[in-house]
């Protein structure tokens, strides 16, 4: 029997699905996990056969370390397909594109644009190459949903020169989670993509938040990288340009440090201390169905933790509104991702009180971007 595996890497975690494949079209999914980094430790949580499992270890996480697991896993299935996601195409990928050495030279560059995603993919990519040679690979990426997008959308209000020589613009991304929501809509409906308004939340560490109306995209909150748009899990989303000046000229922050300080230690993470959205909620006293506390907090704490939720709400608030305000027609507002799906209290925090049609319905989605990906890579190397 044939399967598809899918990897999906992040800075400190890599997640896999197995898929069996009938006819070249996925028949059911078989395996299902992830190896995560937690605190000095790898933990590989996996689903098989309709049993959970967990396995800690005292290897420190790796990319390397992180596929040896689950290549341990995969000795009893076919391979014959492998899919990863790539957050970060820019111009170059705007579909699944097939794996070979001139591809991951072009991939390269976009690194720096991405570097909690893109790096970590693209070793991955070269880990896995050298274990399954033999093994037929295709990248999915996030920014493909986005290539039609308007030129009005895209550009910044920079000289053109800039777009032209270095093609900085505005490029999108959770492209492949989105794609899912706006078709997940148009299944429950029973419409076409083509007489379809729909506005997508996906809701997680990153988050990011699309207006598709009658066929395609016509904005997204993240940009010319994934820091851009929504408070995310350590992400600060926007912030003014003159910020970022005063951290250069004024605090003699290199651009090393205001990358890390943007990327890695803002967002939630930055306001409380905390970037799991569940210990966000918890603070706020909300109670979350199977997740265990592991930690009291102090007054203070709380203080923060509900300033920092108000922050998070008003910015989802603040691009749903808009969008919907100038969408004329809007059909549904759907929700995915770990926190937009799982989290009824936020969905209805962010939704209350923006004026949306009476006929607009307020959805959550399971997360679909494997399948996605899965399906793409079928599609591009058969």
């Amino acid at each position: 029997m044939k399967h598809i595996l899918v990897l999906n890497s992040g800075s400190s975690s890599v997640k896999f699905t197995v898929y069996q494949i009938k006819n070249n079209k996925i028949d059911k999914q078989i395996l299902d996990g992830g190896v995560d980094k937690q605190g000095v430790h790898t933990v590989l949580s996996y689903k098989l056969k309709n049993k959970n499992n967990k396995i800690n270890y005292s290897s420190k996480y790796s990319v390397k370390t992180a596929w040896k697991f689950i290549a341990d896993l995969l000795k009893d299935f076919d391979i014959n397909y492998i899919g990863f996601r790539v957050v970060h195409g820019g111009q170059d990928f705007v579909e699944a594109t097939k794996i070979n050495n001139q591809f991951l030279k072009k991939l390269e560059p976009y690194n720096k644009l991405a570097p909690l995603h893109n790096p970590y993919a693209l070793e991955l990519i070269k880990t896995v190459r050298r274990s399954m040679p033999q093994v037929k690979m295709s990248a999915s990426f996030d920014t493909a949903f986005y290539k039609d997008l308007k030129s009005e959308n895209y550009l910044y209000s920079i000289p053109p020169r800039f777009y032209k020589q270095h093609g900085i613009r505005k490029y999108g991304f959770h492209g492949l989670s989105h794609e899912m929501a706006v078709k997940f809509v148009a299944d429950k409906k029973k419409r076409p993509l083509s007489k379809l308004s729909v506005i997508s939340c996906h809701l997680g560490a990153g988050a990011s938040i699309t207006w598709f109306h009658k066929g395609r995209v016509i904005d997204t909150t993240m940009g010319f990288g994934p820091n851009e748009g929504l408070t995310m899990g350590t992400r600060s989303g926007d912030i003014s340009a003159d910020v970022v000046l005063f951290l250069a000229s004024e605090l003699k922050m290199s651009p090393d440090q205001i990358s890390e300080l943007l990327n890695k230690k803002s967002g939630i993470f930055g306001l409380m201390g905390y970037s799991d959205f569940r210990d966000l909620l918890t603070a706020n006293n909300y109670k979350i169905k199977g997740y265990k506390v592991k930690r009291k907090f102090t007054k203070k704490q709380k203080q923060d933790a509900k300033l920092a939720l108000k922050i998070f709400v008003y910015d989802a608030k603040r691009y749903l509104a808009s969008f919907a305000g100038m969408s004329q027609s809007l059909d549904a507002v759907v929700f995915t991702g770990a926190v937009g799906t799982h989290s009824a209290v936020t969905r209805k925090l962010i939704t209350q009180g923006v004026n949306l049609p009476k006929n607009c319905k307020v959805l959550a989605m399971p997360n679909m971007e494997m399948i996605n990906i899965a399906k793409q890579t079928i599609k591009c190397l058969t």
